[in-house]
């Protein structure tokens, strides 16, 4: 038998060249899901928050900080330093102008001013108020996509209030 009709090895060869190719797929599955699901914990993070902050009528500093912090903790198994939350209520006057009544936030500042931009139009409505979430989160795709570098998620959610016209925190200021 001459070594050109040998077809013992063939099966090895082609494997040989399908494994990277085969590996890279099965990588990068995974890393797509892994980016789908921390992706939707920042929305379900972003729902939670603002949820809990329209249900009470009124709300101390204290409460707000452990919603957030429960909001943070929602992001498990990704880290808690990669997000930035803020929670914030809205109040439109007679003339459906926004401003800020309260906000808190983790890793972040407070906002301290809004525009009519930053608000859905259905939503700008004279003398009411909504409960704003914001949750944006830097997702690190590992070691092997470095090149691809970090990955920026975010949400904003809004609610009216729940039980009120508005919720109030007298210690948020």
């Amino acid at each position: 038998m001459t070594l050109g009709r040998d077809r013992r090895g063939v099966a090895l060869i082609e494997f040989a060249f399908t494994f990277p190719i085969l590996l890279l797929l099965f990588l990068g599955g995974y890393q797509l899901a892994d980016a789908v699901a921390c992706q939707r914990k920042v929305g379900l993070a972003d729902r939670t928050i603002v949820d809990l902050a329209s249900t009470p009528k009124t709300l101390t500093k204290a409460d707000l900080q452990t919603i957030l912090e429960s909001s943070t903790a929602m992001l498990a198994p990704y880290s808690r330093g990669g997000a930035t939350v803020r929670v914030l209520q809205i109040v439109f006057d007679a003339a459906g102008t926004p401003s800020i009544d309260w906000s808190r936030a983790i890793n972040t500042t407070p906002r301290t001013a809004i525009s009519t931009d930053d608000i859905p139009a259905r939503l700008r409505v004279a003398n009411t108020a909504l409960i704003m979430g914001e949750v944006t989160y830097a997702y690190d795709p590992g070691v092997a996509y470095r090149s691809v570098g970090k990955l920026n998620f975010s949400d904003r959610f809004f609610m009216n209030p729940r039980n009120s016209n508005m919720v109030v925190c007298n210690d948020c200021r």
